[in-house]
């Protein structure tokens, strides 16, 4: 990656962090007034992954990575409460972080990368949510959905990711 940003990337950027972050502002409004339960198919972790196919910029994916669920915390309806979204980007930080690592050191198909990467960080979201259940910071079962079903929408997205993905785009 070059070390500066020509104009014409950076207005990219620009816009596709607006676009994304827009989306994550409308997703609440969306599944309350569908009632369709929109969570199973991560929004959050395939608008942080389109951002960065689209942007091509490592450091812009971790700067929404961490933003992305902070936002959706700050902004009505103030969904998912506040600690859960810290574990949020601690998770999507360490998915784009994972990721990046593994394509610049592991020449692996983009599908396996991309469910690895993923797999890490739900396990480190877990054991984050975990503690923050037994110290109280947060409410609820550990697991709200089911592993099958993490499991059907995680391939799914790597698929797509695969899809869409050249390994040229996101050289450190």
């Amino acid at each position: 990656m070059k070390a500066g940003l020509s104009l014409s990337n950076t207005y990219k950027i620009a816009i596709t962090d607006i676009v994304v972050l827009t989306a994550v502002y409308f997703i609440p409004a969306f599944v309350h007034a569908t009632q369709f339960p929109l969570y199973y198919f991560e929004p959050m972790r395939l608008l942080l992954f389109a951002a960065l196919l689209i942007s091509k910029n490592n450091i812009n994916a971790c700067f929404l990575a961490v933003t992305l669920p902070l936002v959706s915390t700050i902004l009505p309806p103030h969904h998912p409460p506040f600690y859960k979204a810290v574990i949020m980007s601690v998770e999507l930080l360490v998915n784009v972080g994972c990721f990046v690592w593994a394509v610049n050191k592991i020449k692996w198909p983009p599908f396996i990368l991309f469910f690895i990467s993923t797999v890490i960080s739900k396990i480190l979201y877990y054991g984050l949510k975990f503690i923050f259940i037994k110290m109280s910071l947060i409410e609820g079962n550990l697991i709200t959905t089911d592993l099958f079903t993490q499991l059907i929408t995680l391939s799914a997205l790597s698929i797509l990711f695969a899809i869409f993905y050249r390994r040229k785009n996101l050289k450190v």
